[in-house]
């Protein structure tokens, strides 16, 4: 008997549904079921009463159930100290980050970081959000520091909320309003950095009712850049509070009324397949942001 099976079942157990229980450990619905039925045929009893309203365990699947948990509690055990092994000696993590996050987090973080890890061999990658997915998904970084939105199959650590302003010249007439909403922006020429490297700034406007008025422009991917080009009167635009290391001294900046943010955090794999050192990592980030709001 494996323990993919067991696995199966206690999912099917948890979720009440074979699909959902597919779909959270990547088999097809049949292949669960197989799985099952394979499992009831080798011990010799039924595990499962399935109806239409659902799938519950029978009374001994029921008395399995703690033992089957200890098993599997057992095997991610065997595989940290399966990869802490291979990992011996090799005390190297892989970070990649927003530009803002390397300027300002990750030194705070790394500081911390290295009180436990003095060795510590640290590679940093800067990269906006479709590069950084593309570098996690292919393993080419261990962690990232990044918005809420991440690859399927990751986690996500929240560690802050950044919130979205609008940044218009000094003498700009919208300067009049205290805060604003979305559709104050639509009157005049708005650009915005480029659709893949603030895709919540996007969110937001697309969920406008009104994005016919205005000229929008994804051609800026630099934030610095975009404040350079309202400094010179050409175009308001909406940034991240964080993505704004300096603000010119002819610019304004004026929030929005709703509340218009991006969750920043840092997106790893699953905690059962990573080493200590990362675990350890995720863990100073936490209480680095918790000791003092970054």
């Amino acid at each position: 008997m494996s323990l993919a099976k067991y696995n199966a079942l206690l999912k099917v157990m948890e979720y009440s549904s074979i699909t959902k229980a597919a779909e959270e450990i990547g088999y097809t619905q049949s292949g669960i079921s197989y799985m099952i039925k394979t499992l009831e045929n080798e011990i010799g009893f039924p595990l499962l009463i399935r109806s239409k309203e659902g799938v519950i365990p029978t009374e001994n699947a029921i008395k399995l159930k703690p033992i089957l948990n200890r098993l599997m509690a057992t095997q991610h055990e065997l595989e940290l100290a399966v990869n802490d092994i291979r990992n011996e000696g090799e005390e190297c993590i892989k970070i990649g980050s927003y530009n803002s996050m390397l300027l300002d987090w990750v030194p705070r973080i790394m500081k911390r970081f290295f009180l436990k890890y003095p060795n510590a061999d640290v590679n940093l990658i800067e990269g906006n959000d479709s590069e950084l997915e593309e570098m996690l998904t292919k393993g080419e970084i261990d962690v990232a520091f990044t918005a809420e939105a991440v690859p399927e199959g990751f986690c996500f650590l929240p560690l802050a909320e950044d919130p979205f302003f609008v940044i218009m010249p000094q003498n700009h007439v919208l300067t009049s309003k205290e805060s604003l909403e979305i559709e104050d922006l639509f009157d005049f020429e708005l650009i915005l950095p480029d659709e893949k490297y603030y895709s919540w700034i996007n969110y937001y406007i697309e969920d406008s009712t009104d994005t016919t008025s205005g000229h929008l422009n994804y051609s800026l991917r630099d934030a610095s850049s975009i404040l350079y080009v309202v400094a010179n009167e050409l175009a308001i635009s909406i940034l991240p509070q964080r993505a704004m290391p300096f603000i010119p001294d002819n610019v304004a900046i004026r929030p929005f009324k709703e509340n218009y943010f991006r969750r920043l955090g840092i997106a790893y794999p699953d905690k059962r397949k990573i080493p200590n050192i990362i675990t350890d990592f995720l863990n100073i980030s936490g209480e680095t942001v918790a000791a003092k709001k970054l």
